[in-house]
């Protein structure tokens, strides 16, 4: 749970101080190498703590007078609703944010087991 809290603290402070969004990257991939236990273990603690940031800001703007903009985007991508279309975009983040945890394990595990 403190690893979740740490990585979900951590995107959120980059992500208002800086303007990129590919911390949800990075810090996962920082924390699965030095704290997770096993590559499942970087996986749901980079999958949790960016998929519930991108989900939650989500539906943040959307409700903060950016309705207009989600129903222009969600019909771009035909998908007719700006609902789907937050379910989505956290979904992503969450898959995005898994693999890098994940991977930031398995580069720290094939490092110290090098001969």
């Amino acid at each position: 749970m403190i690893d979740f809290a740490i990585c979900f603290a951590s995107i959120l402070l980059l992500q208002i101080i800086t303007p990129w969004w590919w911390w949800i990257l990075i810090v996962p991939f920082v924390i699965g190498m030095i704290r997770a236990r096993s590559v499942w273990y970087g996986f749901l603690i980079g999958m949790s703590s960016s998929g519930l940031l991108w989900f939650v800001s989500s539906i943040y703007y959307y409700f903060s007078d950016s309705q207009i903009i989600a129903h222009r985007v969600a019909e771009m991508f035909v998908l007719g609703s700006p609902i789907l279309l937050i379910l989505i975009t956290g979904f992503m983040a969450a898959l995005a944010g898994g693999f890098a945890g994940s991977s930031g394990q398995a580069i720290r595990r094939a490092i110290s087991e090098r001969p």
